[in-house]
């Protein structure tokens, strides 16, 4: 593992190592608000005047990004001003990127979020006894504790169908969170279990609502079960609590001239075996015994130096120094970070952008995931492959998936076949992508090797954009839907389409941005003179090509078809000129 990780932040070791010696240890005060808080420099805000300025292709392909960072679609309809035809697009709010803001800072009534949980799980009025015959979903019922995937399917049931709120933004950043390396509840692991993944994510959940700082939650979590239950060992313990939290590594390569310059590193094996000593008094327990914390009756008495500056004695005094050492928000920062701008070639930028976070302050996990998601760095000139959960939800809205639908994979069971279900094309450990699990979190580039990209290609292309009655609407009484009515007649919008308008909304709505002239043409040839899914009617004289009213299903697929080949269809796209 230490040296997978060496390698992970090989690209930014020695940055993060020269602000873990140059920023100093603060009171972290109160938090700064869900909405005060916005960075400057390489992360400064994407200002709404500017998002204005853009052309109305571009508004929708940022709004759309930033939606789907988050899990979320926007049908071109919902976006657009379609009054004026496909050539005259105009969007409907002037004011989406402050209302966005806006909403996601408020949070929902208490009334509001019962309302939700009650419709999701099939709650009655006391938000208890789940009915599934009255539910929106169906989740794990299984009643191993330790085996139901119930904890991993809430979470992402609650993001699809919560409105645009606090509420949903923090259920995200919780997820978000619990996938890396610093929340992970590792369920992988022998001595973990699916109820560590409950409590990782409620510990989360409640914390971010609550604003706690960065600090406050780092000094909860490590002497929580769920993280001795990761570590298992004081010395583990303490080697791990400065990697994930501090961002220190163990490095044998260093020089005499880096071990002078960073001495902390140099003196890093002596402190996990000193912070080792402190905690040795704690242990986790064996499988018979339930993987609990044990204390024993010989605590270690005498003071220990460890990150060159702090003397401990017990771990509580461990779990002080490491939550309240200045190298805490960097390391946040950067492991978040990683995430929106991986690789290599994202280098200059992610530590740009990293470094003016972390000179602005920030105080909560909510700060960082603002400064980063509403940055121009991040919304203009960033291009990232999409996760699977980025490409495939937000489908669901902007195709307007309805699950009464009832259509495959994509019915109320939609959650389980996700997480649980290994013969599901949609399931995410397949994709190499599985939730909640790994030791080491989720590694911020997304996999594309043959594998597990070609499952990804899969899922999303069968299981949704060849599933016709996903979206087609007026199914086993679904509502409207992108192409019918709920009473299943064709959409009177739809019907006012040309072929070639039609072929725009569809590339709207899926790669938001309308087709190119030559891919207009190529498909409208295919589609008119070789498939015959359209007639001529004549009005006033003039002869007009419109789609057969019982070909749109195959009209849409072909398109579809075409879409999912589409390399930019798997991307986050920069709009850099």
């Amino acid at each position: 593992m230490k040296k997978l990780m060496n390698t992970f932040n090989h690209s930014v070791k020695f940055a993060v190592l020269a602000s873990a010696v140059t920023l100093a240890a603060c009171d972290p005060g109160l938090p700064s608000g869900s909405s005060d808080f916005s960075a400057g420099g390489a992360a400064a805000s994407l200002s709404q005047a500017e998002f204005n300025s853009l052309p109305a292709e571009q508004q929708y392909q940022v709004a759309s990004k930033l939606y789907g960072t988050f899990f979320r679609g926007i049908n071109a309809e919902d976006f657009f001003d379609m009054s004026g035809g496909m050539d005259n697009l105009k969007p409907k709010n002037a004011n989406f990127i402050n209302d966005l803001k806006a909403s996601l800072a408020k949070d929902l009534t208490l009334a509001e979020l019962s309302s939700y949980d009650r419709e999701i799980d099939g709650l009655d009025e006391d938000l208890a006894n789940p009915d599934s015959e009255l539910a929106r979903y169906r989740f794990d019922t299984r009643t191993d504790l330790e085996s139901n995937q119930r904890p991993r399917q809430i979470p992402l049931a609650r993001i699809k169908d919560y409105p645009i709120s606090r509420d949903l933004y923090i259920n995200w950043m919780s997820y978000f969170l619990a996938n890396t390396i610093m929340y992970s509840p590792a369920e992988e692991m022998e001595s973990s279990d699916m109820q560590d993944v409950q409590r990782i994510y409620r510990f989360l959940y409640s914390n971010i609502k609550e604003e706690a700082t960065i600090q406050e939650m780092v000094r909860s979590i490590l002497p929580s079960l769920a993280r001795w239950r990761i570590a298992r060992t004081p010395q583990n313990f303490a080697l791990e609590a400065f990697e994930n939290y501090l961002g220190l590594f163990q490095d044998g390569g260093l020089t005499e001239d880096e071990k002078l310059q960073f001495p902390i590193i140099a003196t890093l094996p002596e402190s996990i075996e000193n912070a080792g000593i402190a905690c040795r008094d704690l242990f986790l327990t064996r499988a018979s015994d339930d993987y609990l914390v044990g204390q024993t009756d010989f605590p270690n008495t005498t003071p220990l130096l460890i990150l060159e500056e702090s003397f401990v004695t017990t771990c509580s005094d461990v779990y002080d120094v490491v939550a309240g050492h200045s190298s805490l928000t960097p390391r946040a920062v950067e492991v978040i970070i990683n995430y929106f701008f991986p690789g290599e070639q994202l280098r200059e930028k992610r530590l740009a952008v990293r470094q003016a976070i972390i000179s602005s302050g920030p105080q909560t996990y909510e700060d960082i995931f603002n400064a980063i998601l509403f940055s121009k760095e991040y919304l203009l000139n960033t291009t990232r492959p999409r996760s699977f959960e980025e490409a495939f939800m937000p489908l669901l809205d902007s195709l307007k998936w309805d699950v009464k639908a009832n259509s495959g994979t994509l019915d109320e069971r939609i959650f389980i076949f996700m997480t649980a279900d290994r013969n599901s094309n949609i399931y995410l450990a397949g994709m190499n992508w599985a939730a909640m699990s790994l030791k080491i979190g989720r590694l911020p580039s997304v996999p594309l090797d043959a594998l597990s990209f070609g499952n990804y290609h899969k899922a999303v292309r069968e299981d949704m954009l060849f599933n016709v009655n996903a979206y087609r609407g007026g199914v086993n009484d679904a509502g409207d839907g992108l192409i019918l009515t709920v009473d299943d007649e064709l959409r009177p919008f739809i019907e006012s389409l040309s072929p070639e308008d039609y072929i725009d909304y569809l590339f709207l709505n899926v790669l938001h941005r309308k087709a190119t002239v030559s891919e207009r043409t190529a498909l409208y040839d295919f589609l008119v003179n070789d498939r015959d899914y359209t007639d001529t009617e004549s009005v006033q004289g003039t002869d007009y090509e419109v789609i057969k009213s019982f070909q749109y299903n195959r009209f849409t697929v072909a398109v579809f078809e075409y879409i999912s080949r589409l390399p930019e269809f798997y991307y986050f796209k920069s709009v850099e000129q």
